[in-house]
Order: structure tokens, then C-alpha cells, then sequence
């Protein structure tokens, strides 16, 4: 292991353009107040939509800034049950009914709520450790929010990645951006042929660009699975801004955040291939889940993510190739031990975790949300929270540390999770329970096509952490089977990718509970049925 000297900044990466406006906006050192104003009924359009999210205008106000006609809808996952009584995150978008509208150059504004296993803490730690690497990344600090002048917290005021981002952290914005949100056909970098239709579906278009983007993003998944032989550095060189790749491979590993394509799930992330060197550059999102070192008690973080060879999940190109090439792994190790002595040592990350929360200690005293995790209900408060994440930080640091210095053979995979959620119990897996009032209802075909099968369905749950939907193939006969894990609490959506053309599924749903022998399930829900239509 390395303990390189200074900072580290990943080579070709351009300093970012600031403005003034946008600094004072994104100061970490401020915590920000803004002001939210929407008519009853516009909020009553917002509640009654769910969970489908929504725009309704609304007015925002930030210092002396006020703008009116903005769009504000609810945003996440977290934020989509009608019935939660979880703090929702909020989207500002500034051109939504008034095309051009910016503030200080910027499109939209995102608070997130901060609920996960990071609570308000994991996006700031790790932008702040990618941004001092020079690694593209957004910036974040705290804000409160006040909705038509009711207090409604503390939230993470974090840069949304779209074309204001491109031009500020590139100069530019004229290449593909693409965004991969829920995972699905590709996410995992593999090439699927030349068909751009399940592409299409898993990474979504969020620029304008100036060249074909779909078929730029076919030609880096091309290149990437079947790389020119003896040139496999070189061409990874060509292909990815390696450098930032591998500073990010190394700060979401020691900071355990899993729910990445360097995790257990191949989404929450977005592609930008930069038009200067048509090189591809990673950019993670959606930061908050992270410093657990067995999320959902099953997903093991620390255990089955092993630092010197960090491929928790196998089978994903880029990882593959970084791993299979000594001198691509040996990179990886020197600039992991740099990331991990220069950013991750206790008594670094400690007090810089305990400064973020003095920052915000009395603003959340007056919180009116409870102060607990959504992932975590056994939190007490925010001193049990901080020394959760402590103890996580002390772990990975040691065990992080030794696994570097003597990396030893390739460690056997941890059995996946599973395309969406973490694995079930070591000898038990999840299983639904008898006919309970907590059981799933009003499930439902919400979308259909060749490729994909979207489900909604109504929570019945309180204190769940995940969501299981069972499938049998034939319209009868076959018996259930675990298809899709969702780990969270207040789920209503779900997406299956696994479909043929013409066939014809049964899907039920049933959520989980978390006990000292395992796994829970509530009853199942309705069942539906549902014929793929063929291709056209």
C-alpha cells in the first residue's frame, strides 16, 4: 500500500468554472434557508398524484432571491408514498413553466431529505472527499426549508447532475449525459448487441448533445466488453477518465456506499462522455446510503466488499478489467491506500462527521421529523446515528488498511442480493408469512411493453425495510418464486426487466420485517397477471 503525499487530483479533469452566486449557494460553511410557497390546492395536486411524482408551480425564495412560476415536486423513492410520514425530498425546477429561468445559471435544486443509512451525513462526507481529489462531483451543504412558512427541517441542498453541472464542472455541455436511475438491461456496463431499445430503457437520456447519443453509448459498451488484445490499459485509457474512476472506485468502498455500480446495485449513477477527448466519465448520485457495515443486516458492506480487490459483484466489465490487469489493479491499490490515509483514517473523518453535525445540532433540535433513519427504526436519536456510522468508519479503516497491505488471493464472491435488493438470511430465504392486515393491496400492471413490466401497489406496512415480488411463469401451474428484492421502507413501484416477448407472468408483492432469526414477510398481496406483448 501507497500513501502518496498532498492531494490527489485526477489527471485531465479541468478545474470547474464557479461563479460567485453559485458559491455562496453551495458555501459548505452556510447552513442556507430557503422558502417554498405553494397555493393549498396546488399541494393537495402534489399529495393526491402519489406516487407519481408531479410539478406544481410555486414560488421560491433564497436570501433576496425570489422566483416565481417555478415547478416543485416531491423527489426519491422515499418521497412517493402517499401515506408516509417521512420527511419528503423536493425538486425545484427554474424552467418548468418558464423556459429559460435560472437561478444564477443554475436549472434545478435538489433537497434531499437524508433518511438512509447515511442520514444527513454520507453525501456531504463523500462529495467532499471527491471534490478535494478533483473528482467531478456536486456540490452540497445543509439548508433549511420552509414550506409556505411552516418549518419543515433540515435538508442536504445538493447540485443536481445536468447541463448547468456540465458547464460549470467541464465548460461545456454539448456531450451525451446519461442517467442510470433504477438499474435494468446494460446498467451493468455489459454489451447486449447492436438493438439500442434496451438501452434505451435503462439509460436515460439527460442532455442535448450534439452527436448520436445512443449510438455513442453503444460504441464505449462495444469497446469495453471486447477490448483490442495486449491493449487492454491503453484502451481503458481511451475509453474512461481512469484516473477519476478509480479515486471514485476507492472513496464509495471505504465509505460503504453499495448502492452504486462499484456496489451491489448497478444504478444511481450517470455517464458523460466529455467532447474535448471523447472520453467517458463516471458520476455517482444519490450519495446518502453509506457507513453501514451490514445494510438491511444482510447486505454485508464491510465483509464481501474487499478493499484490494474491489469487485463485491462479479461479472461487471469495467471492474473485471481493472482487476485482470496487474497493472491496472496495482493503480487501483496505490491510489486506494492514498484515498484511505489521506481522507478515511479515524481521526480524520471522525471530527469532520461531528463538525457536520454541530453545524446543524440546533436546527435539528427544532427538526419535526423524528430523528431516525428510515433503514435504521431502532435509532434512538442522533448521538446513536453518528456512533453507528463511528464504528463503521474505525472498522473499515482496519480492515481496509490490512487487506491492502496484504491483499491475498481473489476472495470468493458473497452471493448477490439479487437484481434489486439484498440477499436473504444465510439458510433462509425471505418467505411471506400468512394473510396479515400489513400485507400489500390494490396491486396492479401500471405498464407493459416487450422488455418491461412496471407493478405499483398500495403500502400497508409500518417499519418494513424491504419488498419482495414473487413471480411464476403461465397464466397457472408454476408456483411463486422470489423475483425482485427492494430494500426501503413506504415502496410502491416496481420494475421487471426479465420478461420475454409473448409470455405470460403471475406477480404477487409482500414486504419484509427484520428480526433476530431473519427475515419476516407479511401476506401476500393480490395476485395479477400479465402477457408481454411481443416484439413489433
Amino acid at each position: 500500500m501507497v500513501a502518496g503525499a498532498g492531494t490527489l487530483r485526477a489527471r485531465g479533469v479541468p478545474e470547474p468554472i464557479e461563479t460567485g452566486a453559485q458559491q455562496a449557494f453551495y458555501d459548505p460553511s452556510t447552513v442556507q434557508t430557503v422558502h417554498l410557497e405553494i397555493s393549498p390546492d396546488n399541494l393537495n395536486r402534489l399529495q393526491a398524484a402519489l406516487p407519481e411524482r408531479i410539478f406544481v408551480p410555486g414560488r421560491f425564495r433564497w436570501a433576496r432571491q425570489i422566483i416565481e412560476d417555478v415547478g416543485i415536486r416531491y423527489k426519491g423513492n422515499s418521497s412517493s408514498h402517499p401515506r408516509s410520514d417521512l420527511k419528503r425530498s423536493y425538486l425545484i425546477k427554474f424552467s418548468e413553466y418558464r423556459k429559460g429561468q435560472r437561478l444564477f445559471g443554475l436549472r434545478r435544486v435538489a433537497l434531499d431529505n437524508g433518511i438512509q443509512f447515511g442520514s444527513l451525513f454520507s453525501e456531504r462526507l463523500i462529495t467532499d472527499v471527491l471534490r478535494d481529489l478533483g473528482v467531478p462531483a456536486s456540490r452540497c451543504n445543509y439548508a433549511t426549508l420552509y414550506l409556505n412558512g411552516q418549518y419543515r427541517g433540515v435538508y442536504v441542498n445538493v447540485e443536481r447532475i445536468d447541463e448547468s453541472f456540465l458547464d460549470r464542472q467541464f465548460g461545456e455541455a454539448t456531450g451525451p449525459l446519461f442517467k442510470v436511475d433504477e438499474g435494468g438491461p446494460g446498467a451493468d456496463l455489459q454489451y447486449l448487441g447492436e438493438d439500442l431499445r434496451p438501452y434505451q430503457k435503462t439509460f436515460e437520456l439527460q442532455s442535448e448533445p450534439t452527436v448520436p447519443p445512443y449510438g455513442r453509448l453503444l460504441d464505449f459498451l462495444r469497446a469495453l466488453n471486447r477490448p483490442a488484445g495486449g491493449e487492454a490499459p491503453l484502451a481503458l485509457e481511451r475509453l474512461i477518465d481512469l484516473d477519476a474512476f478509480l479515486q471514485t472506485m476507492a472513496v464509495l468502498l471505504l465509505a460503504g456506499a453499495f448502492d452504486q455500480y462499484t456496489g451491489w446495485g448497478p444504478h444511481n449513477y450517470y455517464l458523460y462522455q466529455r467532447p474535448t477527448d471523447q472520453r467517458w466519465v463516471y458520476l455517482p448520485w444519490d450519495l446518502d446510503v453509506g457507513f453501514a457495515a451490514q445494510a438491511f443486516g444482510r447486505v454485508p458492506v464491510l465483509d464481501g466488499w474487499h478493499a484490494a480487490w474491489p469487485v463485491p459483484v462479479p461479472g461487471r466489465p469495467l471492474l473485471e478489467r481493472i482487476v485482470a490487469e496487474p497493472t491496472l489493479l496495482a493503480r487501483y491499490r496505490q491510489v486506494a491506500g492514498a484515498v484511505l490515509e489521506q481522507h478515511f483514517r479515524p481521526e480524520i473523518l471522525i471530527p469532520k462527521l461531528r463538525g457536520l453535525y454541530a453545524q446543524i445540532r440546533e436546527d435539528l433540535a427544532r427538526d419535526p421529523f423524528p430523528p431516525r433513519r428510515a433503514t435504521n427504526p431502532a435509532d434512538t436519536g442522533y448521538e446513536s446515528i453518528l456512533a453507528s456510522m463511528e464504528d463503521f468508519i474505525r472498522q473499515r479503516y482496519t480492515l481496509a488498511r490490512a487487506q491492502l497491505v496484504d491483499p491475498g488471493p481473489r476472495p470468493a464472491p458473497t452471493p448477490p442480493p439479487g437484481p434489486h435488493g439484498p440477499p436473504p438470511h444465510p439458510g433462509r430465504p425471505p418467505a411471506p408469512g400468512p394473510p396479515s392486515e400489513d400485507a400489500p393491496t390494490q396491486l396492479r400492471v401500471v405498464a407493459q411493453e416487450p422488455g418491461r413490466v412496471e407493478l405499483g401497489w398500495v403500502d400497508q406496512a409500518t417499519g418494513e425495510v424491504a419488498f419482495i415480488v414473487q413471480k411464476a411463469v403461465g397464466a397457472a401451474g408454476a408456483e411463486y418464486a422470489n423475483a425482485l428484492g427492494l430494500p426501503g421502507e413506504n415502496l410502491t413501484r416496481a420494475i421487471d426487466h426479465d420478461v420475454r416477448p409473448g409470455a405470460t407472468y403471475r406477480y404477487r408483492v409482500y414486504a419484509i420485517f427484520p428480526t433476530p432469526e431473519g427475515p419476516r414477510g407479511t401476506g401476500v398481496s393480490n395476485a395479477v397477471t400479465v402477457t408481454i406483448p411481443a416484439e413489433p
